[in-house]
């Protein structure tokens, strides 16, 4: 059976590597490289947090809820990316985010040190990565049955090929301690020193098993029954997720407004709805052009212009009820994205998904010439694109208030 570094470099095609050094203006072998180092570098990440039972708990909940179809069209993730909140590159850009935190820049400098590439070029290659090794991961947690003891089990059997592969000098940046390996992997310092804790639980339990085979044998009352040591874990994610389940069903909740049509708008407390509501009631507001609205829950399909109708419907609907509610008032709908892959392309996919956007509420029944549609491609960033979280919040689709 294939390790885990092997199932996802079955998926790196030259193809795939080609149409990203075309795309980032690299050469392939750089390209190659950077690849190679971030792929075991994002397994080390999890490897540090399989023995966290409460980040475990999370992390395999994401991975288990990840789409590995992604893994089929892995194309699509280079390039100007999307705006959509729930994409992949922003599902993986949250993971890595709790995996190394403020550490991402110093492994993006790292692995283009290593690879030769420039450090914009490997940190859009983490959003292509990011995707391919938690889609390889979803696909074992489906294929394999594996729950999250199955998980973190299946990391740490493969700690020795997976901190081989790392590149040298990635060790001191993660934390770990390098070993000098011949791939420059690494070894955590804090497992260094603590190696051999399994050895303390295990004459623990040694010892408490003696004390029980004693107690059983000299007295008349049966030991009590040990609760089943993976009970607790498993038990804290299930009640984990449930509390994040609950705590979305709130949010989802946290506006309502009935407007005059009757139409009851639901939305998130700091959603575009109840921003753009607040703003066009506001008679002290006035009409500006510095004034943007964020959608929250319009989602297009990876690398086009096509909304996904079923995750977006929603909201679209409210934004149509509340055009319908105030008549007068008329919208700048304006398309962003990153600042990855070539300009050109990057205005185009905005241009085209604000337009997109435009046809959808227009097609519900909003009169022409209420909704102006504006791309402007990587201009005007809400965030850095230096990391993959900041390049999220960067694709987006904004409102601007013309007439009210």
């Amino acid at each position: 059976m294939a390790n885990l570094l092997d199932s996802i470099k079955q998926y790196v095609s030259p193809e795939l590597i080609g149409q990203a050094a075309q795309l980032l203006g690299e050469n392939e072998g750089g390209i190659s490289k950077a690849i190679g180092g971030l792929a075991p570098t994002i397994l080390a990440g999890l490897l540090q947090k399989s023995s966290d039972s409460n980040a475990m708990g999370s992390i395999f909940s994401t991975l288990s809820n990840f789409d590995s179809g992604i893994l089929d069209n892995l194309g699509s993730l280079i390039g100007g990316g999307n705006l959509a909140h729930n994409d992949p590159k922003d599902i993986s850009g949250q993971l890595l985010g709790s995996l190394f935190g403020s550490k991402v820049p110093a492994i993006t400098n790292s692995i283009s040190s290593f690879s030769g590439l420039k450090s914009s070029s490997t940190s859009s290659l983490l959003g292509l990565v990011g995707p391919l090794v938690m889609g390889v991961l979803s696909k074992k947690i489906s294929s394999g049955g594996l729950n999250l003891s199955g998980l973190a089990n299946l990391l740490k059997g493969e700690k020795s090929s997976i901190l081989g592969a790392l590149p040298s000098g990635l060790g001191s940046v993660l934390g770990l301690l390098d070993q000098g390996n011949s791939g420059g992997g690494s070894i955590s310092s804090g497992e260094a020193s603590t190696g051999n804790r399994w050895l303390w639980p295990l004459l623990l339990l040694l010892g408490l098993g003696g004390g029980i085979m004693y107690y059983m044998k000299n007295c008349t009352q049966p030991a009590t029954p040990m609760v089943k040591v993976e009970t607790p874990v498993v038990d804290s994610a299930a009640i984990k997720a449930a509390e994040m389940a609950e705590a979305a069903k709130v949010a989802a909740a946290g506006f309502m407004k009935k407007l005059a049509s009757g139409f009851e708008i639901k939305a998130n407390k700091d959603g575009i709805e109840s921003q753009l509501i607040a703003f066009i009631e506001d008679a002290s507001k006035p009409v500006d052009k510095t004034t943007w609205f964020n959608f929250d829950r319009l989602t297009f399909n990876t690398g086009s212009a096509e909304i996904d109708m079923e995750k977006s419907r929603a909201q679209l609907t409210n934004i149509y009820e509340v055009l319908k509610a105030f008549p007068k008032v008329k919208l700048k709908v304006g398309g962003y994205t990153d600042s990855v892959g070539k300009e050109a392309s990057n205005l185009k996919l905005s241009t085209d998904r604000a337009k997109a956007t435009v046809a959808a509420l227009e097609g519900m029944g909003i009169e022409k010439g209420r909704l102006m549609p504006e791309g402007y491609g990587s201009q005007h960033p809400v965030a850095s694109n230096d990391t993959e979280e900041g390049r999220a919040q960067n694709r987006r689709i904004a409102v601007r208030v013309t007439e009210k």
